[in-house]
């Protein structure tokens, strides 16, 4: 009988809940965090974090011992030194989870919009130097979802300005400057790291340029802002206002030197080598390739073209004019930039699909080569 129960116990293990059941429990387990998070003071705010901890990581928690893990963290720790713990963690480690969760309840338990865009802003920034630390580890797929995140930051900070732009215009200014500044220098710090990246040739430079191209239309709508509250209310005085809408061409300038350059780059054939040393001819572009580099060197002229427009509105001190053609530059622009990260990813996948094909060939002759000359001496020794 002992044996029997034994046998029934071990059964058991093999048993897995309806994921209708599974459901409900959730369901059960939130409505009572909610109506605990109606209590005040430490506890509201350990209830709320507990919740965000679920929903967040919903599929991360349903692994017992991870699940386990974090509960035990959470309410050992009362939450806040589970925060404090998880500030330092780093991408791809268990404690992230816990950092990013704690991002999420200190942004939806700040009210004004004014501190939430600065809250953005600040995680954007965090993002920035995490991916930093993963482009020197060649953690390039966790790398992607980083900058992802970074995106959503400083996309949700553009959105908050426009809030504080309705609601409050007396501190838009403020905010808009302060936003352009932070993303100026934001911008920055992912050039180097593309720059870096772009010597071991991965597809994760695509993530990079897109996560600039995002702070770049955040500082640009800021700039807006500014400009716009200047001729409303002379908040701003004209050498300032100058110099903001000139840094910003500049960038729009430098921005179509490198698309071109990349465009040239990434559409073109030539040669290089390969680790083993042997020299790799890539095949001419096809049919399709010329197309999409004729249009992407099209929309670069066009680009420059509008700028140059913008240079001129400038020097007429019509700054809402020239931050108009700057923002009309930087979406054609950005239209050229997106077709060169495409092909960039797809010679990536290619790359990492097979072999290419001119190598192998090679290889095989070589092959050939080495089964002739076994085969002549096996005739000489006959």
């Amino acid at each position: 009988m002992e044996k029997d129960i034994i046998t029934q116990l071990q059964s058991l293990r093999t048993i897995k809940p309806k994921e209708s059941w599974r459901l409900a429990q959730k369901e059960i387990l939130l409505r009572q965090i909610s109506s605990a998070a109606q209590e005040t003071g430490a506890g509201r705010y350990f209830w709320f974090y507990l919740k965000e901890v679920i929903q967040h990581e919903a599929a991360l928690i349903g692994q017992p011992i991870v699940g386990v893990a974090v509960l035990i963290l959470l309410m050992v720790g009362g939450g806040v030194f589970s925060i404090s713990a998880a500030s330092g963690a780093t991408p791809g480690s268990f404690l992230y989870t816990v950092k990013l969760v704690s991002e999420k309840t200190r942004f939806a338990l700040t009210v004004n919009s004014e501190d939430k865009a600065r809250l953005n802003v600040k995680f954007a920034e965090r993002r920035a130097e995490e991916i930093k630390g993963l482009a020197d580890k060649d953690a390039h797929v966790i790398l992607n979802e980083v900058a992802d995140n970074l995106k959503e930051e400083i996309s949700s900070a553009q959105e908050q300005l426009k809030q504080v732009e309705v609601n409050n215009p007396g501190t838009a200014v403020d905010l808009a400057k302060d936003i352009e500044n932070k993303t100026t220098v934001l911008r920055q710090k992912l050039q180097e790291t593309k720059e870096a990246l772009a010597k071991s040739g991965s597809s994760a430079n695509s993530k990079i340029n897109e996560a600039i191209r995002s702070v770049d239309e955040a500082g640009l709508s800021a700039l807006g802002t500014i400009v716009k509250s200047a001729g409303k209310n002379n908040t701003v005085n004209k050498k300032e206002l100058s110099q903001r809408v000139a840094s910003k061409l500049n960038i729009t300038k430098q921005k179509i030197t490198e698309v071109q350059a990349d465009v040239n780059k990434v559409f073109s054939a030539g040669f290089s080598r390969s680790e083993s040393g042997l020299q790799i001819y890539q095949a001419p572009n096809n049919v399709t390739d010329m197309e999409t580099k004729k249009k992407a060197e099209a929309k670069t002229k066009e680009a420059s073209k509008i700028i140059t427009e913008a240079e001129q509105l400038l020097d007429d001190n019509n700054y809402q004019e020239a931050v108009n053609k700057i923002t009309a530059s930087e979406q054609i622009l950005n239209e050229a930039a997106q077709a060169v990260d495409q092909k960039i990813i797809e010679q990536s996948d290619e790359t990492a699909s097979s072999t290419t094909p001119q190598v192998k060939g090679i290889i095989d002759r070589l092959g050939d080569g080495e089964e002739s000359a076994e085969n002549a001496s096996t005739t000489i020794g006959n």
